[in-house]
């Protein structure tokens, strides 16, 4: 009996384990539906309004931009190579760490490697005078979105926009 017991508590902590190393913000299989602007949009009106958003310029991403001598996929998500069809960027428009980068991954594509290349690989202080000190990579089915943010300029910033971009699992 007491084997019994000992192989399905070990059986129970193996799966949270497994749960816990595997699901790392990832909401399963189940895609969300839209385009990554109008999801993009959804996650800003899902923030409390509490927080201060600050002004934004929305950028079109996608593989090949800095082909001819301008900013290149890299300056937004750390890297080159990410399999992904769809995506956009939300930077600040006027100064400060700001900046929310949502991508729609190519069917197949390894989101626990990409979310990890790009936890590894982003720049924080890609901004000439300003710091990240929030860093938030997070998934739902094929949709990756990476925030930025700074909580001495922006307290609460960072969270309320994962709280919001979580809602949309």
């Amino acid at each position: 009996m007491k084997r019994l017991l000992s192989i399905v508590l070990s059986v129970a902590l193996l799966s949270t384990l497994l749960l816990g190393i595997t699901g790392c913000g990832d909401k399963g299989g189940k895609n969300v539906e839209g385009s990554t602007k109008d999801l993009l949009q959804k996650i800003y009106d899902g923030v409390d309004k509490s927080v201060t958003l600050p002004f934004v310029e929305n950028i079109v991403l996608s593989e090949n931009m800095g082909a001819n001598g301008g900013i290149g996929i890299e300056y937004y998500l750390g890297t080159k190579g990410i399999p992904f069809k769809e995506g956009i960027a939300s930077e600040a428009a006027i100064g400060g760490a700001y900046s929310v980068c949502l991508i729609r991954l190519d069917k197949g594509a390894d989101v626990a490697k990409v979310k990890n290349d790009i936890k590894e690989k982003v720049n924080p202080a890609k901004w000439i005078c300003y710091t990240a000190d929030t860093v938030i990579v997070d998934s739902i089915g094929d949709l990756v979105i990476l925030i930025m943010t700074n909580e001495k300029s922006a307290p609460g910033l960072g969270k309320a926009l994962h709280d919001s971009f979580k809602k949309l699992a």
